[in-house]
Order: C-alpha cells, then sequence, then structure tokens
C-alpha cells in the first residue's frame, strides 16, 4: 500500500489519494469536428469534416449532381487553425469554382448553433437558377 507523507497538506493528500487509488476519472480530450448541413432542391444533406495536417488529399463532396463542396479543416486533434470552404458548380466539363470562405483559427464549441461559424450562406448557379443554401458549426466533441 502506497503512503502519502505526512508534511503534504489535507487537501492535497485527499486529492493525492483519490488519484493513486483511481477514483478521480481521466479527463477525455475534446477534438474539433466541423458540420455542416445543405439543401438542394428541397432536398437536406448532412455531412461532418475532420482537421487535417495535409490540404492535398481532401476530396470534394457531390450535393445532387449540380453543386460539390470541399472543406480543408487544418489542425489537429487539439486546435483547428484554419477552415477553408470551397463551393463549386458541376458543369458538364468539370466543376466550377463559385465561392471560396476562409476562417482563421475558428474556435470550437461545445453545442454550437447549426449555423454558428458560416451564418446562412446561399449560392446560386449560373445556368437554371439552382440554389445551394448551407451552414457549418464548429463542434468541440469528447470521444
Amino acid at each position: 500500500m502506497q503512503t502519502i507523507p505526512p508534511f503534504v497538506s489535507r487537501g492535497l493528500r485527499a486529492g493525492v489519494w483519490a488519484w493513486l487509488t483511481g477514483l478521480v476519472p481521466v479527463m477525455a480530450l475534446a477534438s474539433p469536428l466541423l458540420r455542416c448541413q445543405f439543401e438542394v432542391n428541397a432536398e437536406a444533406q448532412q455531412h461532418a469534416f475532420v482537421p487535417t495536417r495535409d490540404p492535398y488529399p481532401v476530396t470534394s463532396i457531390d450535393l445532387n449532381q449540380r453543386f460539390r463542396f470541399k472543406a480543408v479543416v487544418l489542425g489537429d486533434d487539439q486546435r483547428v487553425e484554419l477552415i477553408n470552404l470551397y463551393v463549386y458548380y458541376q458543369t458538364h466539363r468539370q466543376p466550377m469554382l463559385m465561392q471560396h470562405v476562409k476562417f482563421v483559427a475558428p474556435v470550437a464549441q461545445q453545442t454550437p448553433a447549426p449555423d454558428a461559424l458560416t451564418g446562412q450562406m446561399a449560392v446560386y448557379s449560373p445556368f437554371l437558377g439552382k440554389e445551394l443554401q448551407y451552414s457549418c458549426a464548429l463542434h468541440e466533441v469528447t470521444p
């Protein structure tokens, strides 16, 4: 059995004793996660994006074969340094960039509103007037 030296204060001694006996739970570290909601042609979708150190392998997602969306979340499991959001209109030949939004050092929140980071965004296609509405929030999630 482990003993605590007598020169340690009573409060500290109780804390050390709880730690030694395993009564103090290990704190789980929270990780940032970008969650976005999309609506195209009255059809809703949700996607989540995790931080990465290398932006080059990040791919875009297809939104109803009309738009493409790419979220590059630069950071690690503790902190996000930069978020770049790209919206493309899907033409017959290739995607056409319509919007690029940058957020520098955004702060993750435990229970953010769905549009806490971006607000409610609306992007319109150059052809046929199709509309993409989206909103994103940076969440602080525990594993």
